[in-house]
This record gives structure tokens, C-alpha cells and sequence, in this order.
């Protein structure tokens, strides 16, 4: 183990290192985010105009209206980059991870193209534009604006984590073996900060080991002067009285001044700070979802499901006959799951087997497995087995998108094979989900299916919108991933 001496100069050398790393603020990566998505925006809504009045319509490219096409263009793209400046923000503000860009792409560009319409309306000129060719403008945007997006976060986040690209200056204080170990285990030239200069409390206190207030001030002043955005004091947290001491000199500053707890735990995550009475508390988790999307989602299960019952009713009137012929048994099956809050309830299948296990104690279906029908091999490729579980639905106990819910037994046994696993049930489970769309459906024999599946389905928990729901829906008829792996 090394000594507090070499820990010490590791630290150092963490702070020369990268001393020449590239440095951008944040509202430079935001503005060039904004440009380069603006002008896109822009330039679609203009070329979809010249290309629909000159091609389809037969207008001479010299009669066509560019310059009254290109205002409107123009204030499409200054919206959408206001909107992709914010994203940016709230991007660089997080983990350094591809957050839902669904949603924020489809708002930003929806209203974009809706501040446009307002505007021309607004002028007495709305009649003078195309609505064939705003509308097909849209359209179009919403795949191109979503992929520009994700490509943009996506080399964002692997300069980021490739210790290429910093976007802010952090400087650290503490007991020399609290902030190297803070240093050492935070990676932070890997997340986005350089490091400025450190202090260490032995350094700064006098022989009674009270901490000289000027030493705290020279050091503030020298991290203004070498740009650092924050201030991080590393300490125990029940040593958070006497911070308050420390935090009063620091008040004549400019800078963020934020407190770290000195531990070597890097999954234990503070999310923030909330208010009981008064008291200041320490928020661990929340809820994956607000009480308004709750009931969103809940009215959108309700209308999906009793519609999808009642457009497939003589479908499934049909799958039921083919069982019945096919082999004997039940039409419909129950099994017990593992769902919402880790409450066991009983799903709703289509028979596809020559078995019916409970839940409590089975063997999940392999490739070429015999107990399988040979009506519920089709069934099970199509997913047309998991159709009676729009009733589960309707009963409040599934949704139409979420993780998939497991067997008791499978769910006792991943449970112990993954710490996060139990993650993926803060939400409903669903008919389909984000892992199955992703092609992590059916059996998960290897650690890497397993782990893949519970990584989709906490972002999915994660990053949950009505769009996601939406767009997870729209490939699972659709993606040739949704039915890999199906048996």
C-alpha cells in the first residue's frame, strides 16, 4: 500500500500531467452545439422549401422566394439552437452520458417549427407559406435533428471520457490522504474538470491545528486567477459543523464552493440536497418518475390497452382456436412474476408450451427446446403470446413499455448475480421494453446478455418520457432487433 507521501505525489502528478489538456467552458461547447444544430434546422426547413417549389411545383429557381423562405428558415434555426444550447447544458451537467435526446430533440424541433408558424401568423403572412412544405420540413427534421443529436453527444462524451476534452477548472482542499484518494478515485480528467491547484489542511492550519483563514484566501485567489469554476472541500461529514467556518471566508469569492465526503465508495451517490423542515437532508434516490408522469403514462396504458383489445379481439380469437387444435392444455396460462416495488403478481399468456410452470419453479425456454408447441413457436417469434397481457395492463399491474418482468425463481436467482438488478423494478414492467427493442429478448444464459439487459432497462428508467414510450413501441414492430433471440 502506498504511503501518504507517494499518494501525495501522485496527486501532484495528477495536477502536472494534464496541465496542457484543452480547456473549454461550457457556454463555448454550448454555443458551437447550437450553431452547428441551428444552422441544420435551418437548412432544412430552407432546402425541403426550394426543393418542393422548384421540383414539385415547377417554380423557376429565380421566382422561387428565397429571401422571405430564408427569414423564416433563419428563425427556425435560432429557436432550435436556443433549445439545443439548453440540452447541451443540461448534458455536460450530468454524467457524461447519452441521455434520452428523444424527447429534448422532438420538443426543441416541435417548437421551433410551431414558433415559426406563430410568427408568420403573427406578421399576416402565414398564408405565404407553403404548408406542404413546412409540414414535409417537419417530418423530415425529426430523424435528421434526433441523429445529429446523438451523434453530437456521442463524440462529446467520448472525448470526455478519453481525458480530451475538459470543460472545467476544479481546485481541491482537504487532508492530504482525503484529497488524493479523492482524486485517484474520481477520474476526474476522465469526467470532463482539470484540476487547478490543491491545498492541504496540514499545510494551511497553525501548531493547534486551526486553519489559517489568510491561507484560505491566497488560495482562493490563486485558483481565480488560473480560472477554476469550483472550490471542492473534501472532509467527514462529521466535521460539516466546522466547515461553516471555512465556508465564511470563502463568501467574498466568486467561485462555487461544494463539499465532497471523504470516503473510498465510488457507487454511493448524493444526489442532492433536500429540505425536511429545517433541515438540510441528503438525497440518496427519487423516484424514477414525478406524480404528473405517473399518471400520464397510466392514461396512456389505459388507452393503448383497452384500444388494443378491442382492435385484436378477433385475432385473438383466432390464436386461441389454433392452440386449442394444436395440443392439449389451456387456452390462457398464468404464471407468477416478479413487477412493480418487487410485488409478485400473475401474468396473462397465450400457451406456447406443452407445460404450464408456475413461476415458482421452472426452466426458461432454450433454442430448439422440445416443450415447445409448434403453434407457440409462431407465437412466440411474433410476440403474439404476450398479447393477453394487455389485460395485466388494463388491471394496473404491467404497462404497455417497461423492463420485462422475470419468473420468481429467475428474478431470486439474477437478484444475487447483480447488484442493480433490483433497479429495474422502480418502474412497471412492460409487454415490451427497451432492452427487448435493443435486442436483449429471451434467454439470459451469459453475464453479457444479462448485463446488457439491465443497463437498457435502468436508462430506460432513467430517461423515461412519453416519446420514449412511444419510439420503444414503434420498434418493436418494427426493428429486426425486437425479435432477435426470439424462441
Amino acid at each position: 500500500m502506498p504511503s501518504v507521501k507517494d499518494m501525495s505525489s501522485v496527486g501532484l502528478n495528477f495536477s502536472t500531467r494534464r496541465i496542457y489538456d484543452p480547456v473549454v467552458k461550457r457556454a463555448v461547447i454550448c454555443s458551437v452545439l447550437a450553431t452547428i444544430e441551428g444552422v441544420t434546422a435551418a437548412g432544412i426547413v430552407f432546402t425541403v422549401a426550394l426543393l418542393y417549389h422548384t421540383i414539385f411545383l415547377a417554380i423557376p429557381i429565380f421566382e422561387f422566394e428565397a429571401l422571405f423562405y430564408a427569414s423564416f428558415s433563419i428563425l427556425t434555426g435560432i429557436v432550435y439552437g436556443a433549445f439545443s444550447a439548453m440540452a447541451g447544458a443540461r448534458f455536460l451537467g450530468g454524467e457524461q452520458q447519452l441521455t434520452s435526446t428523444l424527447p429534448d430533440s422532438f420538443y426543441g424541433w416541435t417548437t421551433a417549427i410551431a414558433t415559426t408558424l406563430l410568427v408568420a401568423f403573427l406578421l399576416g403572412q402565414v398564408g405565404d407559406l407553403s404548408r406542404v412544405s413546412l409540414t414535409s420540413a417537419y417530418l423530415i427534421g425529426i430523424p435528421a435533428i434526433i441523429g445529429l443529436r446523438s451523434f453530437m453527444q456521442a463524440i462529446m462524451a467520448d472525448r470526455i471520457q478519453n481525458g480530451e476534452l475538459h470543460f472545467e477548472k476544479v481546485s481541491v482542499v482537504g487532508n492530504r490522504v482525503d484529497v488524493v484518494n479523492f482524486l485517484l478515485n474520481g477520474d476526474l480528467w476522465r469526467n470532463g474538470h482539470r484540476l487547478t491547484a490543491t491545498l492541504y489542511l496540514e499545510d494551511a492550519s497553525d501548531d493547534a491545528g486551526v486553519i489559517k483563514l489568510d491561507a484560505l484566501s491566497d488560495f482562493a485567489r490563486r485558483s481565480l486567477r488560473l480560472g477554476a469554476d469550483y472550490i471542492v472541500f473534501v472532509g467527514d461529514l462529521s466535521d460539516i459543523n466546522g466547515f461553516e467556518r471555512v465556508l465564511s471566508e470563502m463568501k467574498r469569492f466568486a467561485l462555487n464552493v461544494i463539499f465532497a465526503p471523504a470516503t473510498m465508495n465510488k457507487t454511493l451517490k448524493f444526489l442532492d440536497v433536500v429540505p425536511i423542515g429545517p433541515n438540510n437532508a441528503l438525497r440518496f434516490m427519487r423516484k424514477p418518475m414525478s406524480d404528473t408522469a405517473v399518471f400520464l403514462k397510466r392514461m396512456f396504458d389505459l388507452f393503448g390497452s383497452g384500444l388494443g383489445l378491442l382492435l385484436l379481439s378477433p385475432m385473438l380469437l383466432l390464436v386461441a382456436i389454433a392452440i386449442v387444435l394444436d395440443s392439449p392444455g389451456p387456452v390462457i396460462y398464468r404464471q407468477a412474476r416478479r413487477g412493480f416495488n418487487g410485488e409478485t403478481f400473475m401474468i396473462w399468456k397465450f400457451r406456447t408450451m406443452s407445460v404450464t410452470e408456475s413461476g415458482f419453479d421452472m426452466r426458461q425456454a432454450q433454442a430448439g427446446d422440445s416443450r415447445i408447441t409448434r403453434v407457440g413457436k409462431i407465437l412466440r417469434e411474433t410476440s403474439i403470446d404476450e398479447l393477453p397481457q394487455l389485460v395485466n395492463v388494463l388491471m394496473g399491474q404491467m404497462s404497455l413499455v417497461g423492463p420485462r418482468p422475470h419468473a420468481v425463481s429467475h428474478d431470486e436467482e439474477l437478484s444475487k448475480r447483480m447488484a442493480n438488478y433490483a433497479h429495474r423494478q422502480r418502474i412497471k414492467p412492460g409487454i415490451t421494453g427497451w432492452a427487448q427493442v435493443n435486442g436483449y429478448r429471451g434467454e439470459t444464459s451469459t453475464a453479457e446478455q444479462l448485463e446488457g439487459r439491465i443497463l437498457h432497462d435502468i436508462f430506460y428508467i432513467d430517461n423515461w418520457s412519453i416519446f420514449l414510450d412511444l419510439w420503444a413501441l414503434a420498434l418493436t414492430f418494427l426493428s429486426p432487433a425486437a425479435r432477435r433471440n426470439a424462441r
